[in-house]
């Protein structure tokens, strides 16, 4: 079976069954790990709880860290099929209730928040660069900006590597989640402010 350290990537779902295995993959992966941590879940555990073969669930997600960070891929997802599209009238107040539901979102389960960031991490120093941009254009989303300028896109880059900082204390108990939230709204107002206020 596949480990992190081979290149496969998870695989992608093709019908409309993949996708909901993948989904019961996750969900599972999220409440047997929201109970009692990374490192006390096993996969076949995970596989038994979503009624997969183990096979099928390595062939969807080769390593648990792989899993985890689908599942924060989904979160992410799940955040931003309630962003509304189009202009808003307060852009700095819009990107920063995004950041702050995301954080509340996350530390609601506090050893499924560190399983992801600590995945995330993982995943990434493994695999180099991502070019993943779907935080990115969340807040892009949030702040109502339709057609971003490369400007845009690079004001949005820091933002999410801000919140990421903030989110990875948080996490690691450094700072609690109404500092969190104090700082995520302070970052929007200094990075965004000039440029979308």
């Amino acid at each position: 079976m596949a480990r992190l350290g081979e290149t496969r990537a998870p695989a992608q779902p093709a019908t409309g069954d993949q996708v909901e295995r993948r989904e019961r993959i996750r969900r599972a992966a999220s409440r047997l790990v929201a109970e009692r941590g990374l490192e006390q879940v096993q996969m076949q555990e995970i596989a038994q709880e979503s009624g997969v073969a183990l096979g099928t669930l390595y062939r969807y997600y080769p390593s648990k860290h792989l899993l985890l960070a689908g599942v924060m891929e989904g979160q992410i997802a799940a955040i931003g099929r309630v962003i509304p599209e189009g202009p808003t009238l307060d852009p700095v107040a819009e990107v920063s209730e995004l950041l702050v539901r995301a954080a509340r979102g996350l530390m609601a389960r506090p050893l499924l928040a560190r399983a992801m960031v600590t995945s995330i991490n993982i995943v990434r120093s493994a695999s180099g660069p991502q070019n993943d941009t779907s935080f990115r254009d969340l807040v892009l989303r949030s702040a109502g900006i339709v057609e971003p300028t490369d400007d845009d896109q690079d004001l949005a880059r820091l933002v999410e590597q801000c919140a990421y900082g903030v989110l990875t204390w948080a996490v690691a108990g450094e700072i609690s989640l109404e500092e969190a939230e104090a700082s995520l709204r302070r970052a929007c107002r200094l990075l965004l402010t000039a440029d979308w206020g």
